[in-house]
């Protein structure tokens, strides 16, 4: 995982628990579910270029 998405992931883990709101404390889960989510798609699409890229046979030569 990114180095930036870790301080981020441990930012809005500080804001939860020092956060005494409902509604704020909502709103940061989902924000880091977000954040997880595009994550796991950006290793996933670096996965499939990879995979393109050594794949002669998606060339399309």
């Amino acid at each position: 995982m990114e180095e930036n998405v870790e301080w981020s992931l441990a930012q809005l883990d500080y804001l939860f628990e020092n956060s005494h709101d409902y509604k704020q404390k909502a709103l940061l889960l989902g924000i880091k579910d977000l954040l997880l989510e595009q994550q796991k798609r950006t290793e996933q699409i670096q996965g499939q270029l990879d995979g393109t890229l050594w794949s002669p046979n998606d060339w399309g030569i």
